[in-house]
């Protein structure tokens, strides 16, 4: 007999009055080894890595659920906690006995994550514009069976962005955007992640008219790279990962005739009305 997976969502709002508004949610999903991690065989990607496949591969089940106070529509606090057992992700193992490196997608006992978020919005006028958010994360990651080298590490780590818009000029119309993010030093399993900051940027010029637009944009000004080492027991390994080279951008935009909104009937609530 088959043994049915249950995975409920349940979401609710309260608004004690018109500045304060309280939001629950809970939900939980299943997520699915992909085919090729299964498979029993071993690729050979150079003359030191090897992949390997894991037939015992069990599906990871997630368990997330939240608590936000929104407070006069500008600021919001949020209390999360995301459980995640029998999480999977592919990790690196050197071997003792020869020169080689296994990479394998496993499954932890779990992978959880427990945390605070502040966000905000602001603004001065028509001149300026945005929202930040800092966010302070406890993980907490647990293998018993990863090869002879079992962990159980734990790590604080803090992430914070946001976007800028201020207008520079009505006449012309100039506006300036600005978009950086961080995050402090994290964990992965065995692995120990580096701290990320990026950057991006534009600026746009819009004609009198609002037909020509001229946009200058720029991404990942800070050249954004990810190094991860695993120094963990016996283990000496690091990659380096680029998410993107940096990109410039310059974009000209013509808009031809006049738009003009559809007329829409109102819609009739007669019948609604007691």
């Amino acid at each position: 007999m088959e043994r049915l997976a249950h995975f409920p969502t349940f979401n609710a709002a309260w608004q004690v009055n018109s500045h304060h508004t309280l939001n629950l949610s809970f939900n939980s999903n299943a997520t699915y080894p992909s085919y090729w991690s299964t498979m029993s065989q071993i690729y050979y990607s150079s003359a030191y890595s090897e992949i390997w496949g894991n037939p015992l591969l069990r599906p990871s089940k997630h368990y997330d659920t939240s608590l936000s106070w929104l407070i006069k529509g500008r600021y919001t606090l949020v209390a999360f906690a995301k459980i995640c057992n029998d999480y999977a992700v592919q990790l690196p193992y050197q071997l003792s006995n020869r020169m080689a490196v296994v990479m394998q997608v496993v499954n932890f006992n779990h992978r959880n994550v427990f945390g605070l978020q502040a966000m905000a919005r602001f603004s001065a006028g028509a001149w300026l514009n945005g929202n930040a958010y800092v966010t302070g994360m406890f993980i907490s990651d647990k293998n018993s069976h990863f090869f002879d080298l079992p962990f159980n590490r734990t790590r604080f780590t803090v992430r914070m962005g946001g976007n800028l818009s201020a207008l520079l000029s009505k006449r012309p119309n100039v506006r300036f955007s600005i978009s950086p993010t961080f995050q402090s030093r994290s964990i992965q399993g065995v692995y120990d992640i580096s701290g990320i900051f990026s950057l991006n940027a534009s600026m746009r010029w819009a004609s009198a008219n609002g037909k020509w637009n001229a946009v200058l944009s720029g991404n990942n000004l800070t050249n954004r790279q990810i190094v991860t080492h695993s120094g963990y027991g016996n283990q000496d390994f690091g990659l380096r990962v680029r998410q993107d080279w940096t990109t410039l951008a310059f974009s000209l935009i013509y808009k031809f005739g006049n738009y003009k909104a559809k007329t829409k009937k109102e819609v009739d609530t007669s019948r609604m009305r007691k």
